[in-house]
Formats: C-alpha cells, structure tokens, sequence
C-alpha cells in the first residue's frame, strides 16, 4: 500500500453523524493512519475526523428554509467542493443528505475530468436516497455521480441491481444504536437523572410527586430534532398528555430533548406551561439520554425520523406523527409515491404502527390510540409480534464495519 490512504465523508444531521461517527472509529482500527476530514461536528471529530466545515452551521430543514437560506447552501457547498479537490481523497464517502450531498457528487464528478488527482476518487454513498418514497427520477443522479452504494434496507439493493448500479446491503446502522441495558435499569437510570436534576434546581416540592418513580408506568415523548418539528408536534403532545393524566394518573410523562434543540425553545412551545407534568431529560443530564428513554419507556409517542425505526427494535408500543407548513406538506404530498411514512410499516409492508399525519396529527387521536394500548390486549399483542418479526428482519449485520471495509477496500482500488 501506497502510503496513508485520505477518506473525506460529509454528513448534515444528527442521525448521521452518529452512523458516520462509528464507520470512522471502524476505519481507524483497519487503518490508523488513515487519514480523514469532512463536514460533521463534534461526534466525528472525537472518532477521529478533522473538520473542515461543522453542519451544525447549516441546519436548514423543509423548502422555505432552503430557498431562504439558499445563498449560504452554494457557498457552502463550493467550500466543500473545493476542498474535495484540495484534498484529492482517495474516497469521497456521503452520509445521507441526499440533495446537498448529491450536487458535491456532480461537482466532483464533474472535475474529475479535469484534474488528474482527483480521477481516483471513488464516490460511495452510504444510506442511499428514498427514491422508493419520492422523486424516483433521483435514480439518474445515482447512477451518473456515485460509484457505489451502501443501501441498509433490505429492499433497496433489488431496485439498483435493476439499473445495474453498484450495490451492497449492509444491514441498518440503528441496530448498533440500541443499548443492551435492561428496560428496569434504564428505568431507574432516567428516573435518578431526574430526580436529582430536580434536588439541584427546585426550591420546593410541590411537584416532586410528577417526577416518575420506579415502577411508574412511562410514556417517552420525542417531539423532534428540527425546530419547525417541536413547534408543530410539541404542544399536540402536551394536550394529549393532559387528557391521558386526567383519566391514568398514574402514568408519567418525560421528554427526550434532541441536541439540537434547547431547552428555552421547549419552554415557548407549550413545555412552560406543562412542566409540572412533563419532565425532560438530555446528554447533558444523562449519557445516551435517547436510547436509555426508548429503553426505559412503556410506550412511545414520537416525531417522525430515524427514532420510530429505534423504538420498533426496541419492540415498544408507539405512534408516530409529522406536521409542516401547508407548503411542505403540498410538496411532499406532490412528490411522495408510498402512502406510509413510518420505516417500519415501510419495509413490512403494512401497518404496523398508527401514523398521524399533518390533519390527522391531534391531541384526540393520540389519546385514543394510547387509550386502545391500555385496553385492547389483542391490538397491543398484534403490534408486538409484528415489531419482533421486523427486528428479526434487520438483525445480523455488523454495519459500520461492513463499511468501513467497503471504504478502506474502495480505497486501495487504481
């Protein structure tokens, strides 16, 4: 081998980052000195990254937001583009981020013809497009920029086999996500965090009954990682949460906080109001704040993303909701060709788990439903059979490494 081999990757959220993050620690166990930059933040910065651009900078989500921020996405995208050709790395890995990461794609591609120390650079996309969801034309950008992708839903690999794309499955990140813990230590981990979170900061007790106590039955609320997210779902959450309260007393409530969003942007969407039966816990009060709570919990209320798949594997009860602006929403009713939302009922081909979307998203229809998993045993028993059936589906793959391998292989190639 020729010398240390250069691997730039970019991812734009989260959820990426956290799958990027481990694919790095899995090629620095290959191959130490490989070295590694890109556009993340601070998760891929402690695997190993150097970071020539944060995304935290650029979180823009839904169309207004991109067309008002429009400006800073091209300059933003000519920086990286730049530093691509700068850098001359032997693979270009992209991390979901489908439509920035596919214009750095066509740049690259683009220049490759023009700079002869960039033709080696192959260009693998990790966590493909959902093509099979909306704009299936997407396809063509696929086959014309990336040399290789790295789909993690089994159905995937089938439809760019079909185009003759180069494809592997290499099975879903979100299972190297979940933690081994029990649901009764996870349980009184969060419970803990909280309490004493509450002895730091209470002057009183008034509400110290609220906070959840060990065998409490629990409802995890993950209202969203996306600001436009929290102000849309949170206060329907919060209603609900009321409603159910008056009815289950009994049940207690506690919100997982994204890094992304702050506390005060919780507070000005309802949570200020509602704190003495709402309690919220983040990575600042506990490590792994997310997956302890979809451990610990009974039942899942959750914002549409990467965390409904999570909560099916963990096997929890749970519906799912998404809201935007009537804009977004025409748009993606426009584009979109499955009528599901939710991963899981997506790749089992059915309806696993409710799904409220934009009208169907109230505080009536997430009491009902939560009120039909109190009791109706067999609708809860069906659910449960179906999530264990779909984890049984998924599971298997050491993913990151399968990666990794796939990068650091790719790497070697002339």
């Amino acid at each position: 081998m020729d010398g240390a081999k250069k691997i730039f990757a970019i991812c734009g959220e989260f959820s990426g980052e956290m799958h990027l993050a481990k694919v790095i620690s899995s090629l620095k166990d290959i191959a130490p000195d490989t070295e590694i930059r890109g556009m993340a933040s601070s998760l891929c910065k402690q695997a190993g990254m150097s970071l020539v651009e944060d995304y935290k900078n650029f979180s823009f989500a839904g169309v207004t937001q991109v067309l008002t921020n429009l400006p800073k996405i091209l300059s933003l995208k000519q920086r990286i583009v730049k530093a691509i050709i700068d850098f001359a790395p032997d693979v270009l890995l992209l991390v979901d981020y489908a439509g920035f990461n596919t214009q750095v794609a066509r740049a690259v591609k683009e220049a490759q013809s023009l700079n002869e120390s960039l033709a080696k650079t192959k260009i693998i996309q990790y966590i493909a497009p959902q093509i099979w969801a909306s704009r299936p034309y997407r396809i063509k950008n696929i086959i014309n920029y990336i040399d290789k992708v790295l789909c993690t839903l089994p159905f995937e690999e089938e439809i760019y086999n079909e185009v003759e794309q180069d494809v592997t499955y290499v099975g879903n990140p979100v299972i190297e996500s979940l933690i081994e813990m029990s649901q009764e230590d996870a349980k009184l981990e969060v419970f803990t965090a909280l309490k004493e979170d509450y002895c730091a900061h209470s002057k009183d007790n008034d509400d110290i009954g609220l906070i959840p106590s060990d065998d409490a039955p629990l409802i995890g609320i993950f209202p969203g990682s996306r600001g436009f997210e929290i102000e849309y779902t949170l206060p329907l959450f919060i209603e609900a949460a009321r409603k159910i309260h008056e009815e289950y007393p009994q049940i207690r409530f506690v919100i997982a906080k994204a890094p992304t969003i702050s506390y005060e942007k919780l507070l000005k969407c309802g949570l200020v109001a509602a704190s003495d039966l709402i309690k919220v816990i983040d990575s600042q009060m506990i490590s792994q704040a997310n997956q302890k709570l979809l451990k610990a919990a009974d039942y899942l209320w959750l914002c549409s993303g990467t965390v409904t798949l999570e909560a099916a594997l963990y096997a929890k009860p749970y519906f799912l909701t998404y809201k935007a602006n009537s804009i977004n929403y025409f748009l993606y009713k426009i584009f979109k060709i499955i009528d599901m939302a939710g991963l899981a009922n997506i790749i089992a081909g059915k309806y696993i788990v409710k799904e409220f979307l934009q009208k169907e998203a109230t505080a009536k229809n997430f009491y009902e439903e939560t009120c039909r998993w109190f009791e109706d045993a067999n609708y809860l028993g069906t659910m449960m059979q179906n999530l264990g059936i779909l984890k049984e589906m998924l599971s298997g793959y050491e993913t990151s490494r399968l990666v990794a391998e796939e990068v650091f292989e790719a790497s070697l190639l002339e």
